[in-house]
């Protein structure tokens, strides 16, 4: 009775491991690297609640931003409303490279699942402060709503921004 006290509270502690949310430090490991790419496979092998710790880590100033960057393009793989809600804040930012890249993240991981959100986001973004953050939204806007990208290219101002986005 006793061994089998004994492993029901180690099966019971090890599947608590294995479900708990990642370590930060774990999720900061797959975000660094000279030479780094988006490696799915091993972000949804650290689990559901890796988003949260993604989150964490791309809203913390205190961080270099290429590693914010690295989250904010890893968030892509956690489709989830909390998920969304924080891409949407960052890609409305005025700090273009971040607003940038929470607008791709968003593209990239809600497209398929909520177009008319990130076709929102996207007509919003045509009227942000920075040019790159609007060449990137009038990219998107091309292909999903001519109409719309039409009027873009009448209304803005900046002739080398009308160029790029139509490349």
């Amino acid at each position: 009775m006793k061994y089998l006290f004994i492993i029901c509270i180690l099966f019971w502690n090890l599947t608590g491991i294995t479900v708990a949310a990642p370590d930060k430090a774990q999720v900061m490991k797959l975000l660094e690297g000279r030479h780094w790419k988006l490696d799915v496979e091993s972000f949804q092998l650290l689990g559901n609640d890796t988003d949260k710790v993604l989150i964490q880590i791309g809203g913390d100033t205190s961080l270099i931003n290429y590693i914010r960057f690295r989250a904010l393009d890893a968030l892509s793989l956690f489709p989830s409303e909390n998920t969304a809600s924080f891409l949407e804040l960052y890609a409305e930012k005025s700090f273009a490279p971040l607003a940038r890249r929470g607008f791709e993240a968003l593209k990239n991981g809600f497209y398929k699942t909520q177009p008319q959100r990130v076709k929102r986001l996207a007509a919003r973004l045509l009227k942000h402060p920075n040019p790159q953050v609007r060449i990137s939204a009038a990219r998107f806007m091309r292909s999903e709503d001519a109409p719309r990208f039409k009027r873009f290219l009448k209304s803005e101002s900046d002739s080398w921004v009308r160029k790029e986005v139509q490349k």
